[in-house]
């Protein structure tokens, strides 16, 4: 591609977010570092590099850039530098490399002057000044610390700063609060940027001119803000102090009866659940789940009840928790842990029927049903349940899980393996009975199933050469590489053609394929890519 049209080579989607990039000023600086070679530092979620090599008619012969990005040959980042080299280049013809380094440059200014090239720089960027007041803030200065993050997410989601910047800002606010000593303010400044920033994000994501999936990477501040609560949690609960723990407890409690739930996770409850290690604040919060649950969805309720488990789970009695299952077996969760308890007991009477309750409650879907049938398997094959095992393995079988076709076999007595066999194939469904017919050799059902399905016959050749359907078999092979001529239409396919034409000339002999190989010259001539493949297999 050239520098002058390199859009066309471009996926449209990149294209425009690239021009978004460039557009807002996130190519951050870009310079000549060697002849025709050229580097750009670009924000993104991060500081990324952007390296470009063009020749001298600027045809770019190299792009790079190590950001993550893999899903297609360029990224956003590559696009912004070149509308920006493109805009730029001409100012860089008569120039040498760069080879100053910046740390060199620094050492040389005097305090006075690197005095006035950060004020002037903070003067211009609201975000560096903000994130410079952060680093230079008093350790005890709780206070300064969160209204500076808080303007940096402000900024961003107002498009005047980048994604960089507030992560970055992120993991100094972190490092600001660790400081403190006192446990209590941690977990203020912790609670209130977590609800900030899910509360940044759920506006963003209702707001139509919003369109920068990058977003999301701020769980990542918020998930080291909630880890790094939980442990100052745990200090408190360890300080034993009441008064310390109850001003905790309505904090957090405060900020959980509003929690965002963005993506299906709450922040506070992990801390909250720490004080359950107390029998009143284990009874409170139990009851407050259990009342949140009376007026939620159903899937809200079916994560309360999940949480209502974990409490138990954590400070109750095995006793507790099989009565808490037993309770709410229409949660399929729920009904597994109760499976799972019971076999651990070796109550396998119980957890069969627990299990036979859960395919009776379920919807009619297939793997639903499949789930709990192999629930019964594993029962049955640690409770020694020969008769029932050989039944669900037949069923599992039935039903296209051919893992188990071994198994239910080897259950059979050798008289009636023949029969039950025949029986399965006449029920199963396509893959099943494909998988047997191929495991017991059976050629007449397998060239029966290459003619209903003939793209089969290159999977089974090997199967049925040397039956006595080989001549039939080979008659097939060779008209379904004709027909398949007629449908292939790009290069990748016509390769794919030529390579199993390849194969069917060692199968069945090279005048055959030679054969084919002319007729295809013939009806399909002007299909030069075609008739290029052709050549390269060696037709």
């Amino acid at each position: 591609m050239t520098l002058n049209d390199f859009e066309k080579d471009f996926p449209q989607a990149i294209l425009q977010r690239g021009k978004r990039y460039y557009i807002s000023g996130a190519v951050q600086s870009i310079e000549k570092i060697a002849v025709n070679t050229y580097q750009a530092d670009v924000h993104g979620s991060d500081l990324y590099e952007v390296t470009v090599e063009l020749d001298a008619a600027k045809h770019v012969t190299n792009i790079s850039c190590d950001c993550p990005y893999g899903m297609g040959a360029y990224c956003k980042h590559e696009a912004a530098v070149l509308y920006l080299l493109r805009e730029q280049i001409d100012s860089f013809q008569n120039t040498t490399p760069k080879s100053t380094n910046l740390l060199q440059l620094l050492e040389k200014c005097s305090h006075a002057q690197l005095v006035e090239i950060i004020q002037e720089h903070a003067r211009s960027d609201k975000t560096f000044a903000d994130y410079l007041r952060m680093q230079l803030s008093a350790n005890a200065d709780a206070g300064s610390v969160v209204s500076n993050f808080k303007r940096i997410v402000k900024s961003y989601f107002r498009g005047r700063s980048f994604l960089a910047d507030v992560l970055k800002a992120g993991e100094l606010l972190v490092e600001k609060t660790e400081q403190f000593s006192s446990a209590v303010k941690k977990i203020h400044v912790y609670a209130e940027v977590i609800d900030m920033l899910e509360m940044s994000i759920e506006n963003q994501e209702d707001s139509y001119d919003f369109n920068d999936e990058d977003s999301w990477e701020l769980f990542h501040t918020i998930e080291a803000c909630s880890s790094c609560m939980e442990d100052a949690v745990a200090v408190v609960m360890q300080g034993k102090n009441e008064n310390e723990i109850t001003t905790v407890w309505n904090l957090l409690l405060s900020h959980w009866n509003g929690d965002f739930q963005i993506d299906g996770e709450e922040r506070f409850f992990p801390s909250l659940l720490q004080f359950c290690v107390f029998p009143e604040y284990r009874e409170k919060l139990d009851a407050l789940l259990g009342s949140r649950g009376a007026v939620a969805t159903a899937h809200e309720k079916e994560k309360m009840d999940s949480q209502r488990l974990l409490i138990i789970q954590k400070y109750g009695t095995e006793a507790e928790e099989q009565a808490y299952l037993l309770a709410h077996l229409d949660n399929p969760n729920f009904r597994r842990r109760a499976i799972e308890l019971a076999m651990q007991k070796k109550r396998y009477t119980e957890a069969e029927q627990l299990t036979l309750d859960g395919i009776s409650a379920s919807d009619s879907s297939w793997w639903k049903v499949m789930e709990w049938c192999e629930k019964l398997h594993d029962i049955y094959q640690i409770s020694g349940e020969t008769q029932k095992l050989e039944s669900v393995c037949c069923t599992l079988v039935k039903n296209g899980k051919t893992a188990y076709y071994a198994e239910w076999k080897s259950l059979l007595p050798v008289e009636t393996q023949v029969d039950m066999i025949e029986q399965v194939l006449r029920e199963c469904s396509d893959r099943a009975y494909e998988y047997i017919i191929s495991c017991e050799n059976r050629s007449d059902l397998l060239y029966q199933f290459c003619c209903k399905y003939p793209q089969k016959i290159f999977v089974y050749y090997e199967k049925l050469k040397g039956t006595p359907f080989q001549e039939q078999t080979e008659d097939l092979y060779e008209q379904w590489i004709r027909d398949e001529g007629e449908i292939v239409s790009s290069r990748s396919e016509y390769a794919e053609l030529c390579d199993r034409l390849k194969k069917f000339s060692v199968d069945c002999g090279a005048e055959r394929a030679a054969v084919i190989a002319k007729d295809f010259r013939f009806l399909y001539h002007r299909k030069p890519a075609f008739m290029n493949e052709l050549t390269k297999a060696g037709f």
